[in-house]
């Protein structure tokens, strides 16, 4: 099984709540940009349990 995470500033030290912003951020630009959605079906094959 594979886990992935968004790390969309690589080496800045940042605050929790400012991680979970830019995760927030870059999963909805994903989502608009179309990149997301082959992958969320990839990861739900190999783990059905997954949330969205």
């Amino acid at each position: 099984m594979r886990n992935s995470q968004y790390q969309p500033t690589k080496d800045k030290q940042l605050s929790d709540a400012q991680e979970v912003r830019y995760a927030k951020e870059f999963k909805q630009a994903d989502m608009a940009g179309g990149y997301r959605k082959p992958r969320v079906k990839e990861a739900k094959r190999e783990n059905p349990n997954l949330k969205k």
